[in-house]
């Protein structure tokens, strides 16, 4: 009677073992967050500008805090001149409210937002989106400030 032999199972290699991939997808964490906003706002044209300010906040967190402000900064000179300054408070606390979300929500990923593609039909909503890992640079900068 021949035997058997038992196989022992190969071990998976990691070709970067820094760079997993998300336990989440990050599409689905952006309309978890954009989720209150897109309960208030359900028109079309608003739910697209909710799904960007999500992806900016999203960024953004990815930066030391005290670097930041430094992006809102350069954000706020690409706004519209025609918002008034009522307008901008709010969208600032808004990207605040997301970026404080998302850090308490997914503090450990840190995946940047590179583009995304957004498609609605109905009540249905559909994001995919693109990431990379964050910089070496920007991340050692944020290990070092938070």
């Amino acid at each position: 009677m021949a035997s058997k032999k038992t196989k022992k199972p190969r071990k998976q290699k990691l070709t970067n073992p820094k760079r997993l991939p998300p336990k989440i997808k990050i599409s689905e964490a952006i309309l978890k967050l954009s989720e209150p906003l897109r309960q208030k706002y359900r028109d079309s044209h608003r739910i697209q500008v909710i799904i960007s300010m999500t992806v900016m906040a999203w960024n953004i967190s990815l930066f030391p805090k005290e670097e930041q402000v430094q992006v809102q900064e350069i954000l706020i000179k690409a706004l519209p001149e025609k918002l008034g300054a009522e307008d901008v408070s709010l969208f600032l606390e808004e990207i605040d409210t997301l970026i404080e979300r998302k850090n308490l929500d997914y503090p450990n990923i840190r995946e940047h937002i590179l583009n995304y593609q957004l498609s609605s039909s109905g009540n249905t909503i559909s994001l995919t989106v693109s990431t990379t890992p964050v910089p070496e640079k920007i991340r050692e900068r944020y290990q070092r400030f938070n």
